[in-house]
């Protein structure tokens, strides 16, 4: 069922936007736990300063960065934890350690082969995408469908 759901995803979604989508939130969370401690300790040293931030970009989730920050964190975490484990384990040492790993230690570390690394990945990458809704539509689809509406 899952590889029903994937494969009807992956027709439908531009497979490198989104994965440069997910890679950026998996980014932007490893940042936010190497230092967003240190960020809130600054605020609370320094002084609130969602004021100024709410006037310079206006929108919810940007009048509170950290809170929104830390709750994509928690969201990033529930959905990588309803992976696979060897989908688990290669996202958390790849993307959320502080130390990152590059792909071609981690394939021998995983013991597995290149061409079934680069498998789990771009599976564990789909998922993820679809759990946080983080999919990017194939513009090529969307032009087609225009076409034969026209037609």
């Amino acid at each position: 069922m899952v590889n029903r759901i994937l494969h009807k995803a992956n027709t439908d979604i531009d497979q490198k936007t989104t994965r440069k989508r997910v890679e950026r939130v998996l980014e932007l969370v490893r940042m936010f736990r190497s230092i967003g401690g240190m960020r809130r300790e600054k605020n609370a040293i320094i002084g609130s300063q969602s004021d100024l931030i709410a006037a310079e970009m206006p929108g919810l989730h940007e009048a509170d960065p950290e809170a929104y920050i830390a709750s994509v964190s928690v969201e990033v975490e529930e959905a990588v934890s309803r992976l696979e484990l060897q989908e688990q384990e290669l996202i958390r040492k790849r993307y959320l350690q502080k130390d990152k790993k590059f792909d071609f230690l981690l394939f021998h570390e995983l013991n597995v082969s290149e061409r079934t690394y680069r498998r789990i990945k771009a599976k564990a990458m789909s998922k993820l995408a679809y759990m946080l809704r983080l999919e990017v539509e194939s513009r090529s689809n969307d032009a087609a469908e225009r076409v034969e509406a026209r037609g």
